[in-house]
């Protein structure tokens, strides 16, 4: 069957509905599957126990790009919470559960201690947003291993839906000395530092008070945030923060509009 276009050419009805696909966003679907090990019933206590759990959203897609995809959350997942020597030998998500409690295990029988302090991991693995130019998953994560607290933080990953490769700052954003200056102008503004006062006076954690973006930035409905992990420019005190900024103040500097 063909159509005829407005210019009086014939269209095979095939190639109209794959132009259409061209144009349409792809909506990845995932399935959220929750990985659980504990050393017992009971990880109430403060010592002698371990408990991970794992809670990730697996894209169900089964072409070669979402398990591409799906391979680089599990990397940064079990890079986050992994806490043996050797990560090569972890394969999944089940490995990766079952060596966090059998290395506390071992570490316990090793040091040969009555009350070893209690270990914990937690990490989630989200859609976060999806366009036809991004699909973004953040990686949230928590690891105690003793000492006087945990440590927690965001990766977030910004696939280009088409090859399944990660974004680099200059593929995402057209003029990066710009977007420091809008960021930095928003940082200053919310955490009321004066424009031409010094951050590091004002307790924050830039080299030679030169304002850097952070390794992180989250896409949502709303706009951009740009997320610093604790610690990466304050102290634990302060904890997380996030600067929003609209795509409406972004504006060509945003490339995947």
């Amino acid at each position: 069957m063909k159509t005829t276009s407005k210019f009086g050419l014939l269209i095979p009805v095939a190639l109209l509905l794959i132009l259409f696909a061209s144009g349409c966003t792809k909506e990845w679907k995932s399935t959220s599957v929750t990985y659980y090990k504990a050393t017992s019933v009971d990880t109430s206590s403060f010592y002698n126990e371990a408990k991970i759990k794992l809670e990730i959203a697996t894209l169900d897609a089964s072409e070669l790009l979402a398990k591409l995809i799906n391979k680089r959350v599990f990397n940064s997942v079990c890079n986050s919470v992994y806490t043996g020597e050797k990560i090569t030998e972890v394969k999944n998500y089940d490995d990766l559960v079952n060596s966090f409690v059998a290395n506390y295990t071992q570490i316990k029988t090793e040091l040969k201690q009555d009350s070893l302090p209690s270990w914990e991991a937690q990490a989630s693995a989200k859609i976060n947003y999806q366009s036809k130019k991004s699909l973004n998953i953040t990686v949230d994560y928590y690891l105690f291993t003793g000492g006087a607290h945990g440590y927690g933080a965001t990766e977030s990953l910004l696939f280009n839906p088409e090859n399944g490769r990660t974004y680099k700052l200059n593929e995402v954003f057209s003029n990066t000395a710009k977007l420091t200056q809008l960021v930095e102008a928003k940082f200053r503004a919310q955490l009321k530092v004066p424009a031409k006062s010094s951050l590091t006076d004002a307790g924050y954690f830039f080299t030679d008070d030169r304002f850097i973006l952070p390794k992180n930035f989250i896409l949502s409905d709303k706009g951009i945030q740009f997320h610093y992990n604790t610690y990466e420019v304050a102290c634990y005190a302060q904890g997380p923060i996030d600067i929003l900024i609209s795509y409406r103040d972004l504006g060509e500097l945003y490339l995947l509009q």
